[in-house]
């Protein structure tokens, strides 16, 4: 192989290994489930969505999210 396609295959594995993030804010994870921040917030104080505090940072897990909205689709599909 030359150089040029050992940094070509290089890059290649850089973006086919792509690291997600683990943590979203309330901004993001309110996005991604479609409904606004402060409802986010709302169903967070009433027990409906799990979440942590990294300082006095509101985090939600993105799997946790993806798993949410899986579970929709399910139930609007049945």
């Amino acid at each position: 192989m030359s150089g040029s396609q050992i940094q070509s295959s290089n890059e290649q594995q850089i973006f086919e290994n792509k690291i997600e993030p683990m943590w979203a804010s309330t901004k993001v994870a309110a996005a991604l489930l479609g409904i606004s921040p402060n409802a986010l917030r709302i169903r967070k104080f009433r027990g409906q969505i799990e979440c942590r505090y990294f300082g006095n940072q509101l985090r939600f897990n993105v799997n946790y999210i993806h798993s949410l909205l899986r579970e929709t689709r399910e139930e609007r599909k049945e």
